[in-house]
């Protein structure tokens, strides 16, 4: 990436937590029109430099699998939004429905419609896809100089959303940091959930830790052994792990179990990997020592019995029953729109008919977001998530192979082991959230994609 592009991505990163996590209108067309210059940026770079531009050989299939997901805004909306003749689009899964009660309200169906239930609706579902296109090449396509930069921007936003946090919280539920009165008491942060904010910093902690991680065996790579550098080196092991600290507690304290039970782990996987790939096991002990008292220290701070009063199984047995009625309602109607689906974005107004008394109130997402990608994409969304399996799976197993037969990961593998653990703890809190919704987080997400995908460089490996 050239550096309108480094920095159109930055202005990204940066924008894209500060409203509601991007999820307001005008915020999102702000992040579209970066992710827009982003975009335009790479591909002048790209068509200019093509001839000299390096990669290892991938094959045609994991290029396939790439464009799938590169250029799913341009070819769902080909999909979803080009007109089909009235006839096909009668007879198609689940909108025969629709027909008599359009006629019976006298309004002309008219002789073409979209595939798309609420078209306007999936128009910007699509646009909004922008900023996570921008978000997974700026990963993807970056050197590991680069990808540092942008991971450090991550980190720093993540320890502003904390102290943000405190602020919150130390002015009580009444604060008017809150900006509202639903999660009152609980930080969000400049998110409108908690367990938004919690996410986020969750795959800023996996980040963080690869920062610390490479700073930490550079830095014992030029020391030599001495009691004074052995001082500076427990120094610096202090500095980061307080850092890390910082940010567990700020997941800790918005009390999201969601993020404690997904996000945690894998940031936990994450610093395990750190200590096995440290070059001097005696340090790193040591660094292990502090990681958990700095966790024991965490829980201390947000104290252990509001810690344990939201895992009470009585409210989780409940909260459980209400969001498995959303998703097994939601599935049902992701069955009668198979295989199309409803349309990219129309989730909110078509769950309607399928919603059950039970369920008070408009629910417009899912709370699952899988289900509602089957709901909305139907086969399209199995195509989408079955060009990243392929392309995950294949990385998986590139790395496992290498940690096998070379015993340490080279430094941009280290990189993408780092991003995809971070990737992880996303991934699974999507399970029980609509993180995938929710802008600030989808574009850290996508970033993570394409550093965990991104080319091996061999050139990069020493760096």
């Amino acid at each position: 990436m050239g550096p309108v592009a480094i920095c159109a991505a930055v202005l990204l990163l940066v924008a894209s937590p500060l409203m509601r996590g991007g999820n307001r209108q005008i915020a999102l067309i702000g992040l579209e029109a970066i992710a827009l210059v982003f975009l335009v940026s790479l591909w002048i770079r790209t068509a200019w430099t093509w001839g000299s531009w390096r990669s290892t050989p991938q094959s045609l299939l994991n290029k396939t699998a790439v464009a799938i997901l590169v250029l799913s805004p341009a070819w769902l909306a080909l999909v979803y939004l080009v007109p089909l003749p009235a006839g096909f689009w009668t007879g198609s899964p689940g909108r025969g429905v629709y027909g008599p009660l359009l006629a019976g309200a006298g309004i002309p169906m008219g002789a073409s419609l979209p595939l798309s239930l609420v078209p306007d609706a999936t128009k910007a579902s699509l646009l909004a896809g922008i900023p996570l296109i921008a978000g997974f090449l700026a990963g993807y396509a970056s050197r590991l100089s680069q990808l540092k930069l942008l991971v450090g921007v991550v980190a720093g936003m993540a320890f502003l959303q904390v102290f943000f946090g405190l602020l919150q919280a130390a002015g009580g539920s009444q604060s008017t940091l809150y900006f509202t009165t639903e999660f009152a008491g609980r930080p969000f942060g400049t998110f409108a959930n908690t367990n938004h904010f919690a996410n986020y910093i969750a795959m800023a902690l996996a980040g963080y830790i690869w920062l610390a991680w490479c700073s930490l065996t550079e830095s014992s790579a030029r020391w030599t052994d001495g009691v004074g550098v052995r001082f500076a080196e427990r120094h610096a092991q202090i500095i980061w792990s307080v850092g890390g600290l910082a940010l567990a507690m700020g997941i800790l304290m918005s009390f999201s179990r969601g993020a404690a039970l997904s996000g945690l782990p894998a940031a936990l996987l994450a610093a395990g990997l750190a200590l096995l790939a440290g070059s001097y096991s005696r340090s790193w002990r040591m660094l292990l020592l502090l990681l958990a008292a700095g966790l024991l220290a965490a829980v201390a701070l947000v104290g252990v019995g509001t810690l344990l009063s939201r895992f009470d199984l009585s409210k989780m047995a409940i909260d459980a029953s209400f969001r498995g009625l959303l998703a097994k309602t939601t599935l049902a109607g992701a069955g009668e729109f198979w295989p199309w689906g409803s349309g990219w974005g129309t989730y909110g107004p078509v769950y309607l008919r399928f919603r059950p008394v039970a369920v008070d109130g408009y629910a417009e997402y899912a709370h699952e977001d899988y289900a509602q990608m089957l709901f909305e994409g139907g086969i399209f969304a199995v195509l989408v998530a079955g060009a990243f399996l392929w392309l995950a799976a294949g990385r998986v197993l590139l790395l496992v192979r290498s940690a096998i037969g070379k015993g340490l990961l080279p430094a941009d593998q280290m990189a993408s082991a780092f991003c995809g653990l971070g990737l992880l703890g996303f991934l699974l809190h999507s399970l029980v959230e609509f993180n995938m919704h929710i802008p600030a987080n989808a574009i850290l997400a996508a970033l993570l994609a394409g550093g965990f995908l991104r080319p091996l460089r061999q050139s990069e490996a020493a760096r």
